[in-house]
């Protein structure tokens, strides 16, 4: 039915294979007292859990099918974790099922079992209903956890619809967050895939991790945490580029948003013990999701030969005309000279006329110098680029290897080197040098002040538009310290529209804005530190939206809402519907059904099951269906006729507020199942109604086919074909032709 969630299904599968770095406990014979140590050891280790004891855990706990009778197995260590990975399959027949057990306390941390079994892609209701398949991970984690199931939270979500789906079993996720004395601690916590064919686990991962907590009394309250974020620098106005979602058509400009960004590398967290924010030393992260707004590589693009004879469209001579107004290969590498010398011992290697969709589409050139003989050139440059603007001659950037003359340390101090830098700044961008600032923020983790690289320093200066931060566009020049020489400059500057200021949200007000929709919460969180799992601390942390919607660091500064990463407000997606008035009505579970997946809610959580059908609301219904209720939910009645005409449903004239007869209703579900070539074959139906003869002569075999098939079901003796149908016999007979196997 719907081939948008089959591929969303493989997915969330695909998800939960990567997963498997996640870890829980189990065997409570096993569990040990023992901490996990957060230091790389060397040592070559004999684990505690053997592999004929990680086999006996995973047997205890989970069925193993017997038929999958091929099994290999793997121990790994990997930082603080030390596991057993079991692989059962039958290439043959099908069927998979792997699980790994920490190899020191025998937990089992991950399962993922695959069944090829034909009965369970069957259609229609789900055998496993889920609040059957809550009770089934409850056991599951009282058997494993034991006492530590008490620790954990199952994280509803009230966003999450089920779609209906004839290509397999609807599968039920649940999350559980660990509490640590009722704090969250993130990035632990157990999340479980479950079948609803038959209650089987598909998926179990689990990540538990044996720390020290902080105590959390005399923490701060969440208004002092409010304040701290207020009084932060992590939450800036700044103009901001959204990442567009396709390249740019030629001469199309990119608008540019004003807005305030969260910019801490911590999240914005706050301290939750001493009230100040949380500080990370270089290296260090907490696993966050955040938005940032980039820029995408450029886009390079192919010249072809034209035959003089042959004729040019308008765009093709467009094209021509531009082209020949820009600077020749030879005009581009003299100006490359006029800033910078090419050694002799390098040699062209390749030169590329290309467009920068970046800026506006403009020609670019580019040059990549080499060293042929590197074997005999010990102490020169072995490689230099360039980039021109192919219709200014403009510096756009380049990088060069170099070998300072003498071996000595750093002649030059920071501000001498910083001197350097801005001095060859005005000097091939005077004018946008104007427009820039070092910026000397410690906190900020997108403006640079001084990096070391590869002894080399490295200086960045942003855009200033308005008097507004605009970290998108920046210059940067790097500076070898012994002699001061310029190995690598760049700019990346855009010429785009900007928002007037004016009307924009004041600091306190976007706070509260984005508090509102992030409110700060008491959490722990784990500080990794080049990768390495070190220290919890206790912070709190702006929450993150829903699960079925994406985190965002960026809130409008004009109308104070959220934005994603292609600078358009956060969709807070569809939410399945619980509908509260059609206990007993036949279809009921049909009926729950397409609620549960986020149809018909033209009342919310009413149905109003003795209401006459209305076409555009029987059509909405199909178009989710078919397309998904993601992005497609605030489509307007025009639109969604629109596409019922195009997709070939709707060939009669009709308007969304027009009632579905009994006739209609056939000819709809029907051409949705492409079965409308059989039912408009002539002279070889009838139906055994007795009012058959009321039946339109054009509609007879679309009623013949839709209730011999089953998928209109109709009580009686009479058809009563131009009768208004009910919404709820017109839902239950959608439900059946979706589920429907042709």
């Amino acid at each position: 039915m719907v081939k948008n969630y089959k591929k969303a299904l493989a997915g969330v599968v695909t998800i939960a294979f990567i997963f498997q770095m996640y870890s829980f406990p189990v065997f409570a014979a096993e569990k040990t007292s023992e901490s996990l140590t957060t230091t790389v050891s060397t040592e070559v280790t004999s684990p505690k859990i053997t592999l004929e004891k990680a086999l006996q855990i995973v047997k205890a706990n989970f069925d193993i099918p017997s038929d999958l009778s091929s099994f290999t197995s793997n121990y790994s260590t990997n930082d603080d974790r030390q596991s057993w990975s079991l692989h059962w399959n039958n290439a043959d027949k099908g069927g998979d099922f792997s699980a790994e057990v920490n190899a020191v306390n025998g937990d089992i941390l991950s399962v993922n079992y695959w069944k090829n079994d034909d009965s369970a892609s069957s259609s229609g209701l789900p055998k496993v209903s889920k609040a059957e398949a809550q009770k089934i991970c409850d056991s599951l984690l009282s058997r494993l956890l034991g006492e530590r199931a008490e620790e954990t939270k199952e994280m509803t979500n009230d966003q999450e619809v089920i779609p209906l789906n004839n290509y397999g079993p609807v599968t039920y996720m649940f999350h559980y967050q660990r509490l640590v004395k009722d704090v969250p601690f993130a990035g632990n916590g157990v999340d479980i895939q479950v079948s609803g064919s038959d209650g089987h686990i598909i998926s179990y991962n689990l990540n538990w991790s044996d720390v020290n907590f902080p105590e959390n009394k005399n923490v701060i309250s969440e208004t002092q945490a409010n304040e701290a974020f207020a009084s932060s620098p992590y939450f800036k106005l700044q103009y901001w580029l959204p990442a567009p979602w396709r390249i740019p058509t030629i001469g199309q400009k990119q608008d540019a948003k004003l807005v305030y960004q969260l910019i801490s590398p911590s999240g914005g967290a706050i301290d939750a013990l001493t009230g100040e924010p949380l500080k990370l030393n270089s290296g260090e992260w907490i696993a966050q999701n955040s938005m940032n707004g980039g820029m995408g590589d450029k886009a390079s693009s192919a010249g072809s030969a034209s035959d003089s004879s042959q004729s040019l469209t308008p765009q093709e001579q467009q094209e021509v005309d531009k082209t020949a107004k820009l600077i020749k290969q030879d005009e581009a590498i003299a100006d490359v000279k006029r800033w910078l010398s090419i050694p002799d011992n390098l040699t062209l290697r390749s030169a590329n006329l290309s467009t920068d969709w970046r800026n506006g589409n403009n020609s670019v050139w580019s040059f990549d110098w080499f060293n042929p003989n590197p074997e005999n050139s010990e102490g020169k440059a072995q490689y230099m680029s360039a980039r021109i603007d192919a219709a200014t001659g403009e510096l756009l950037s380049f990088n060069r290897g170099y070998q300072p003359t003498e071996k000595s340390e750093s002649k030059l101090d920071p501000a001498a080197m910083q001197k350097t830098a801005e001095d060859f700044l005005k000097k091939v961008q005077p004018s946008r040098f104007s427009q820039v600032t070092f910026d000397t923020d410690n906190n900020s983790d997108q403006l640079t002040k001084v990096v070391l690289i590869d002894n080399a320093n490295n200086f960045t200066y942003h855009r200033i538009v308005n008097g507004v931060d605009f970290p998108n566009n920046v210059m940067t020049v790097t500076v070898e310290p012994t002699d001061g020489t310029i190995v690598n400059y760049d700019l990346n500057w855009s010429e785009l529209d900007f928002p007037d200021t004016t009307g924009s949200l004041s600091k306190d007000q976007a706070v509260q804005d984005f508090l509102t929709l992030r409110p700060m919460m008491l959490t722990y969180v784990r500080i990794y530190s080049n990768g390495i799992p070190g220290d919890v601390r206790l912070v709190y942390l702006p929450k993150a939206e829903d699960q079925s919607t994406q985190t965002s660091n960026v809130l409008d500064a004009k109308s104070g809402e959220l934005l994603d990463f292609q600078g358009r407000p956060i969709d807070k997606g569809p939410k399945p519907y619980i509908f509260n008035d059609i206990s007993g009505v036949e279809g009921e579970q049909e009926i729950a059904a397409l609620g549960e997946a986020g149809l018909f809610n033209d009342y919310g959580n009413s149905f109003k099951p003795n209401d006459k059908m209305t076409l555009g609301s029987l059509l909405r219904a199909m178009y989710l269906s078919r397309n998904g209720v993601w992005g497609n939910t605030s489509l307007s009645d025009t639109d969604i006729l629109t596409q019922a005409k195009e997709q070939g449903w709707l060939n009669e004239n009709l308007q969304s507020g027009d009632h579905v007869s009994r006739e209609l209703l056939c000819k709809l579900l029907l051409r949705y199942l492409q079965l409308n070539k059989f039912a408009e074959l002539k002279n070889i139906y009838q139906v055994n109604y007795q009012d058959a003869s009321d039946i339109s002569s054009d509609a007879l075999g679309y009623v013949a086919v839709a209730t011999s098939t089953g998928i209109v079901n109709v009580k009686g003796q009479n058809f009563v074909p131009s009768e208004g149908v009910s919404r709820a016999e017109a839902a239950a007979d959608l439900f059946r032709a979706l589920t429907w196997r042709n």
